[in-house]
């Protein structure tokens, strides 16, 4: 019950904050109507954006396919903030709720959700000495990211101040940095002053990002990238006190794997890679267990079928039959688990006795 009343308090809080405008534009976790989907895909549209006009787009991750029709570079530069969730100082975070005037009860809701704990190591049976836990808010509650994301909610809007050539987009403790030039050094020195202001902000609240975790990248419309943009990928940016070269591979954020021309194809086959996998390990223990018809195919839709399918809404196009084949292929199997049919049995009706919608209305 505890979790339930939790995300009933997440709720309450997180309309409290879009009322009192607290979020920035740019975060999109635990925002009603927003997902890791909608953070990826407009990064991907402004990406193409910015190419129509020509410029380079660095992405520190973030923005994508306005760039694309002006022959721009985006740079993108995505960064981590390090043990995140530990790292929220009650106090501070309170006084930033009262200081914008947020609902009484809510308030004293977040404080009683923040209270002192202590924290002790398991090791082979054995408890450790308990210490203070003197920061941080719950791992796995519902309530924690919408807090989290209060907590971090000036950091894009600070930066952008002083930046104003550069974009943030946001999920909970992911962010991303989007620059579009046509001069690759220019969009590396823009991103490189975002990544000093996000950590000089960050420092004053007791965070830190993880600099393992940043992989800028170079998005371009151009075919001949790799001889084109070569000088500018064996280039270091400047995060913190090291330095890191651009991305030559695909760039990973929000779960979705971006290539140089955002075509998404590494993205789809690594998708479907998976989900081929699972969906063999789910045949092998329903085979085994002689598992009835209807559970196998509400385990392979909840379970499976959403594995392929991430992320398909920024690459889907009817017309491209090749991926889309793919899919259909990918949901045969799925039909003939289901049904236990032999492999010949005609697709429509597969699709039909198995409930399951094929690939071209899917």
């Amino acid at each position: 019950m505890g979790k339930v009343f939790d995300k009933v308090a997440a709720e309450l809080v997180s309309g409290e904050a879009e009322r009192r405008g607290l979020l920035s534009d740019g975060q999109f976790g635990s925002r009603t109507g927003r997902s890791a989907i909608d953070a990826a895909a407009i990064m991907v549209d402004r990406a193409h954006a910015a190419w129509t006009n020509g410029h380079v787009t660095g992405v520190l991750p973030m923005d994508i396919k306005a760039a694309w029709t002006n022959g721009h570079i985006r740079g993108v530069l995505p960064m981590d903030i390090k043990a995140a969730f530990p790292s929220v100082a009650k106090g501070r975070h309170v006084n930033l709720m009262m200081a914008r005037q947020m609902d009484g009860d809510l308030l004293r809701w977040t404080e009683s959700f923040l209270p002192e704990r202590t924290v002790a190591m398991i090791i082979k049976g054995n408890a450790m000495e308990r210490h203070p836990a003197e920061a941080g808010v719950l791992q796995g509650s519902p309530g924690s990211p919408i807090l989290f994301a209060i907590y971090t909610s000036g950091l894009i809007k600070w930066v952008e101040e002083y930046v104003s050539e550069a974009e943030g987009l946001s999920f909970v403790d992911d962010l991303g940095w989007v620059v579009t030039r046509r001069d690759v050094n220019h969009a590396l020195s823009i991103l490189e002053r975002c990544t000093a202001k996000s950590i000089e902000w960050a420092s004053r609240q007791g965070l830190q990002f993880d600099t393992a975790k940043t992989e800028p990248a170079l998005f371009t419309r151009s075919q001949g990238h790799r001889n084109h943009l070569r000088p500018s990928l064996t280039a270091m940016i400047r995060v913190g006190n090291g330095s890191i070269r651009f991305n030559a591979q695909a760039t990973r954020w929000q779960g979705v794997w971006m290539d140089a021309h955002l075509t998404l194809k590494e993205h789809h086959d690594r998708c479907m890679k998976k989900a081929r996998a699972a969906e063999a390990r789910l045949r092998t223990c329903t085979k085994t267990y002689s598992v009835v018809p209807e559970s196998v195919w509400a385990v392979q839709v909840a379970c499976v079928q959403a594995v392929p399918l991430y992320g398909s809404e920024l690459w889907w196009d009817p017309r491209e039959e090749g991926r889309r084949d793919d899919l259909q292929l990918f949901l045969n199997r799925q039909a003939r688990s289901i049904l236990g049919v032999l492999p010949t049995t005609p697709r429509a009706a597969l699709m039909g006795e198995a409930a399951l919608t094929p690939a071209p209305v899917i």
